[in-house]
């Protein structure tokens, strides 16, 4: 039986073991490593890492709306073609892209494409837009403001094209008579001038165009031109009353001694005296200056002494000398000119052979923005936007920002008179007011 110093001896053996498996290394001699505190700092870096790589990756195949999405934006859904504009955080279906342009402002204007699944739970608001308004709005750099024609076509109908190519219509210096409603007009320049009815054969002759074979126009070709003064007989009112202080009557013709035959003056009331051009001189002599049988009285300086010399002559409006008609088989086509300030309208021709098409043709993806209004300075004008279907639209009221929201800058813009636009279909007006409005309610 184990004594009492037995029972000691194994306890203190039991516990130096148990001691020594603490203190000592692993079996086989090896020791173990303490674990680096870093390694699961790491770890978790690199797991935080691969989530945002993957969150980015589906955010590129599976796009939603970007930051400051709420408003002033455009969004497309890529997936049916429905279009919105964001205004305080709600989208709002537009009809066109004009009406959306105009919704937007242009410091703030920007496009989003996404998908019907992104735009889930987002609300939605009324219906916006203009009816009629543009779809395609054409670049700044489609802007066709300059070199557009408008060709009389054989059924007296306008081929009215606006393009960048060059046609086959030339600027002419010559004349052409044209019949507008029976009434004839000769058109030279940029001006058409009407003649008489009671005497146009006379008159024609004395304007130098014997031989008469008008082109019957409609009245919108003869309004792209100034009217100017008409061709007409001269006529004179207190005519045969006398001048005092000479011995001159009122409607005699007179020439200075010295001067060119063709330097003529007619003596008018008061004893002033207006220069005569010899177109002037032919178509007075079919008015009040029949009686003369075409004398003129030549006269020295120092009889016309103290007589006054009018400002303009009479008929400074009509060409010096007469006309000079267009060759026949030309074609008479009106062309607008570009030039400083408002563009100008000018006669032109090409053969009757090129072909002519009624109606108005505009270079695809191609259009205007214009100021259209009347003659002088005194005249109201609008501007105007005219698409790729030739349709012109008119921005009442529009203003820097209209422009800018459109796409263009006020440089883009250039004036014609609005004889050009009234060739043109009428579209609806545009206008910031009237995108705001639901086309089913008529409100917003």
């Amino acid at each position: 039986m184990a004594t009492k110093g037995d029972l000691i001896e194994a306890q203190n053996f039991s516990r130096r073991r148990l001691l020594t498996a603490f203190v000592s290394g692993a079996p086989g001699g090896k020791e173990l490593q303490p674990t680096s505190p870093l390694r699961a700092v790491i770890a978790a870096i690199a797991l935080t890492v691969i989530v945002v790589l993957v969150g980015v990756f589906y955010g590129l195949i599976r796009p939603g709306l970007p930051t400051g999405w709420e408003n002033g934006k455009l969004v497309l859904v890529s997936d049916t073609g429905a279009r919105f504009v964001t205004v305080e955080g709600v989208l709002h279906p537009v009809i066109n892209t004009a009406s959306a342009r105009l919704l937007l402002p242009a410091s703030d204007f920007g496009v989003i494409s996404t998908d019907q699944a992104t735009l889930a739970g987002t609300p939605v608001g009324d219906t916006l837009g203009i009816t009629g308004a543009p779809d395609e709005i054409p670049p700044a750099s489609g802007l066709i403001n300059t070199g557009w024609s408008a060709c009389v076509s054989d059924v007296a109908g306008l081929d009215v094209r606006l393009s960048t190519a060059s046609g086959p219509a030339t600027e002419t210096d010559r004349a052409v008579v044209v019949s507008v409603d029976g009434i004839l007009h000769v058109v030279l320049g940029g001006r058409s001038f009407a003649v008489s009815s009671s005497d146009a054969d006379a008159v024609l002759r004395a304007a130098g165009i014997s031989a008469l074979s008008p082109v019957t126009v409609p009245a919108a070709w003869l309004d792209l031109f100034t009217a100017s003064t008409p061709l007409t007989p001269l006529t004179l009112q207190n005519y045969g009353a006398s001048v005092p202080g000479t011995n001159l009557k009122v409607g005699q013709v007179i020439r200075q001694a010295g001067s060119a035959d063709d330097e003529r003056f007619l003596v008018q009331t008061g004893g002033v005296l207006e220069a005569l051009t010899p177109l002037a001189w032919q178509l007075y002599q079919l008015g009040s200056g029949s009686a003369l049988n075409g004398s003129v009285t030549e006269v020295t300086a120092d009889e016309i002494r103290t007589l006054s010399t009018a400002p303009t002559g009479l008929g400074d409006e009509w060409p010096r000398t007469g006309f000079e008609t267009v060759a026949a088989g030309e074609r008479p086509c009106a062309i607008l000119r570009g030039g400083e300030g408002q563009a100008t309208t000018a006669l032109a021709t090409q053969p009757a052979s090129a072909p002519v098409t009624a109606g108005v043709r505009v270079d695809p993806s191609h259009g205007a923005l214009v100021r259209a209004g009347g003659r002088g300075d005194q005249s109201s004008s609008v501007l105007t936007l005219v698409d790729a279907t030739g349709t012109a639209y008119p921005l009442p009221n529009a203003t820097d920002e209209t422009i800018a929201r459109l796409g263009y800058s006020p440089s883009d813009v250039a004036a014609v008179t609005d004889g050009w636009t009234a060739l043109l279909r009428t579209g609806p007006s545009l206008s910031e007011s009237a995108a705001q409005q639901s086309p089913t309610t008529g409100s917003k």
